[in-house]
């Protein structure tokens, strides 16, 4: 039931949306309730349960968080100035804030495996930026959701350590695993930033023009409390990963615990939005009126990400929960196939089970018999890792249920359904490929002996 229910799903949400032009939000909920018929007797308890875990999900509070902070910085006109800031630097490179944001995607990713958190990290600067500077609404968040995996592509990622505690990779340590992901994801970037290049010449973004650039000096004297903002990224990422993290948790008054209660999803909107309001007050009540026209105008956001949120999150437990990753790995299991059809079929088949799932469960679901079918055909048991976390890694550009997808096009007001065809040509089938080639031993990719 498990597999039926997954093609259901994708299956009524396309049809309604793209067939019917219903909105994704009704489509997504729609599709909900249909594969939670799959429960049989058992369907109003299994639809009960996965409604209440995606209605407490921090994922479903962000995504609507982050709308709001996205209307408090414009309105207050801080982005403006934080932009203006940025152009003095960048703006001489054609399309510069979109390889700022991937390589700022790439940074997060070194320190925070998850994809949600990673694009609204990232996204609350540069998607303002991008479209400042000729980039189309839809194309910044498609860069931006795309980019959101490089937190499972490169390591260390959640993701990476469930893998190396399955039995399937005895063969593999965590050294050689972190080095070869990282030489595997620098892959991963460098393709990125040829996209962004080719992008760059395809949609005819300029470099902005000498006279629309202040000099760094001007920018910096009409905005210099602008930069404030990055303190609502700083701290949450601070207080959870690197030294002083580290300290906190050896506190007995906050303990692992109280570090890990502290999520930067959550905090970022809610910090960047206190700044922001701290910042711009005096344009605030200068032009109250302006102020509350914003928020009507954009209040109709909050009901469409939020149901697609919570629809996409909530049909992930229902799928979990009619086991589709056992089934699917019994199905592996029985297949004998040459390498290059294994290595394909395996890479496939990640990448179906990471669009409505996180990376995370996909690892737990299907990671065992994904990496004990590569090292059956002859892969480096190391390697076979990489190919499963390269193929995961799509888990926040597979539509039509990946969070990063719609916190995206709410950061950039962008139709989500636009994104869907280009997320896949430049970003899921680009990353199998590159899986496949990898798990034919012709990526360079360095394994520590």
């Amino acid at each position: 039931m498990g597999i039926l229910a997954l093609l259901v799903f994708i299956a009524v949400t396309v049809v309604l949306n793209v067939g019917f032009k219903r909105d994704i939000a009704e489509s997504l909920l729609a599709a909900l309730l249909a594969i939670s018929l799959f429960g049989g007797t058992d369907a109003p308890r299994l639809l009960w349960d996965s409604v209440v875990e995606a209605a407490q999900s921090e994922v479903t509070f962000a995504g609507m968080a982050f709308v709001f902070m996205g209307i408090i910085v414009q309105s207050t006109g801080l982005i403006d100035r934080l932009i203006s800031i940025l152009n003095s630097i960048f703006g001489r490179l054609r399309g510069g804030a979109a390889y700022v944001s991937t390589l700022g995607s790439a940074m997060i990713g070194l320190i925070a495996g998850n994809t949600a958190g990673n694009a609204a990290t990232v996204g609350s600067v540069t998607i303002p930026w991008m479209k400042q500077t000729g980039w189309s609404k839809e194309r910044a968040a498609t860069l931006l959701a795309g980019n959101s995996g490089l937190g499972v592509a490169l390591p260390p990622n959640s993701t990476m350590f469930i893998i190396l505690a399955l039995p399937a990779a005895a063969g593999a340590s965590a050294s050689s695993t972190y080095v070869a992901l990282a030489c595997a994801g620098g892959w991963a970037v460098l393709y990125r930033m040829l996209l962004v290049f080719a992008w760059t010449r395809m949609d005819k973004v300029p470099a902005t023009p000498k006279s629309d650039r202040s000099s760094f000096a001007d920018a910096m004297r009409a905005g210099w409390r602008s930069p404030l903002i990055f303190i609502g990224i700083i701290i949450p990422v601070v207080l959870t990963i690197g030294p002083l993290a580290e300290w906190l948790k050896s506190d007995a008054r906050i303990g692992g615990d109280g570090v890990k209660a502290i999520s930067i999803i959550v905090w970022v909107p809610i910090l960047i939005t206190i700044i922001a309001l701290l910042e711009g007050a005096n344009r605030i009540r200068q032009n109250n009126a302006h102020f509350r026209v914003q928020l009507l105008r954009d209040a109709p956001q909050f009901a469409t990400v939020g149901i697609s949120l919570f629809s996409a999150l909530a049909a992930a437990k229902v799928m979990e929960s009619l086991d589709v990753g056992p089934q699917l790995s019994g199905w592996l299991d029985s297949l004998d196939l040459p390498r290059a059809l294994m290595v394909a079929l395996v890479c496939a088949l990640v990448i179906v089970v990471a669009t409505p799932l996180s990376s995370t469960a996909t690892a737990a679901a299907i990671g065992a018999p994904a990496v004990a079918a590569l090292t059956a055909v002859g892969a480096d048991p190391t390697l076979a890792i990489i190919v499963v976390l390269l193929c995961t890694s799509t888990e926040g550009a597979s539509p039509p249920v990946g969070a990063p997808i719609y916190l995206s096009a709410a950061i950039a007001e962008a139709n989500p359904t636009k994104m869907f065809v280009p997320l896949i040509v430049y970003f899921v089938v680009p990353m199998l490929l590159l899986a496949w080639i990898a798990g034919m031993g012709w990526l360079p990719v360095y394994i520590p002996g």
